[in-house]
């Protein structure tokens, strides 16, 4: 049945292309970055699997996107895109290449293989924050998705190949396959209403052969957002009155999760407002889920104002940029996190002309874990100073 979907998609891609002369193209596009960070980190934030910051002290690093594209004779365009990495602060020389997607596609249809987005998360709109609408999302896993558009409607359908350290599904020799967990999702426009549905099956993978000496088959550990159990969602979502309505059901059938959600967006002036309400059901009675976000934008200044609690711990943040002119434009934020926390950032970057620019910042981590992602725009924590150049 597996080989039969992916089959089928194929088919529908390929059928009804037009002739067309070939035409082939390779671009080259790339980035180059240094600077130093004075932060100390500790020994508990060594310690956290989560973390993964390099740049204390000086660090520099260059990248180059490649993009190589052929118009067939039959109409098709195959593509092949990567990143390579350069160079980084080890000066080791050891070039590597990763985020590889091969592409063929016509008009209405596409194949896609490689390090790409599984089709229940391409698809998927949530009305909130909800607990039962946990698709796992793609993060250096390799894949294979058929993308099919006919009329108001388009749907995908993917799965697994390899986990995200490039272990095959079928090294799992306990598993027996060479695909790993069915995903689905599909959208479909009718006037001002759209309707969203995705699904994902239960992996095959298996946590007891990880305890083992053998390499196997370990999405689960390799991607902190790869889901192993099945879920499903549907969501309508349409605009009344200036008002944007999403309504959405979603359950992660393994844990026994039920979320049914409702969030409203409606902007006035230089305003919008959304707030989402997610009546959660299931094992352990979980506790509902609402947020509020107010961002404002107009000229130069844009701030935006957010609340969330989340399963009963509440989370908030503050945060604003103003564009002086010139180029320079300035940043900052308080967040309180889920832990009570409130990290602080001040940051200001300047335009150089030619894709270079200078950014200046400072951030504040309140619980010492010198965290790497702090606000919107991810400051490193401590005091940064970074040239970078965009090619």
């Amino acid at each position: 049945m597996k080989s039969i979907l992916l089959a089928t998609t194929a088919l529908v891609a390929f059928a009804g292309a037009a002739a067309a002369d070939g035409h082939t193209s390779i671009t080259f596009s790339g980035n180059t970055e240094f600077g130093f960070n004075d932060s100390d980190p500790s020994a508990t934030a060594l310690a956290n699997p989560d973390y993964n910051d390099d740049e204390q002290g000086f660090y520099w690093n260059t990248d180059i996107d490649v993009t190589m594209s052929a118009t067939l004779d039959n109409g098709l365009t195959a593509s092949t895109s990567f990143e390579i990495d350069i160079v980084n602060d080890t000066n080791n020389g050891n070039i590597s290449a990763d985020e590889w997607v091969a592409s063929l596609e016509s008009e209405n249809a596409g194949i896609f293989i490689g390090d790409t987005s599984f089709a229940a998360e391409t698809h998927w709109v949530s009305a909130g924050d909800m607990e039962g609408d946990s698709f796992s999302e793609a993060d250096g896993e390799n894949a294979v998705r058929g993308d099919v558009n006919i009329g108001p409607v388009s749907a995908s359908v993917s799965y697994v190949i390899s986990d995200a350290e490039g272990v095959i599904v079928s090294d799992d020799t306990d598993i027996g396959d060479d695909v790993d967990q069915l995903s689905f999702g599909m959208a479909a426009e009718f006037g001002v209403v759209t309707i969203a549905a995705a699904y994902q099956e239960e992996s095959v993978f298996d946590a007891a052969l990880v305890d083992t000496d053998t390499v196997v088959y370990d999405p689960a550990t390799a991607n902190g957002d790869f889901n192993t159990d099945e879920v499903f969602g549907i969501s309508v979502a349409g605009t009344f009155a200036g008002a944007t309505v999403t309504v959405a059901y979603a359950e992660e059938t393994n844990a026994d999760e039920q979320s049914t959600g409702v969030k409203i967006a409606y902007p006035f002036g230089p305003v919008t407002a959304t707030a989402y309400y997610v009546s959660e059901d299931g094992a352990g009675d979980p506790e509902d889920n609402y947020g509020l976000n107010v961002a404002y934008a107009d000229g130069p200044i844009a701030v935006t104002a957010d609340y969330q609690d989340d399963q009963g711990t509440e989370k908030w943040s503050l945060e604003g940029s103003y564009d002086v002119g010139n180029g320079l434009s300035v940043f900052a934020g308080v967040l309180n996190d889920n832990e009570g926390d409130e990290d602080y950032y001040v940051a200001a970057t300047y335009d150089l002309g030619g894709g270079a620019e200078l950014l200046v910042s400072y951030a504040e981590d309140d619980d010492g874990d010198n965290e790497d992602e702090i606000g919107a725009d991810d400051y490193q924590a401590g005091t940064t100073v970074e040239l970078s150049f965009a090619f």
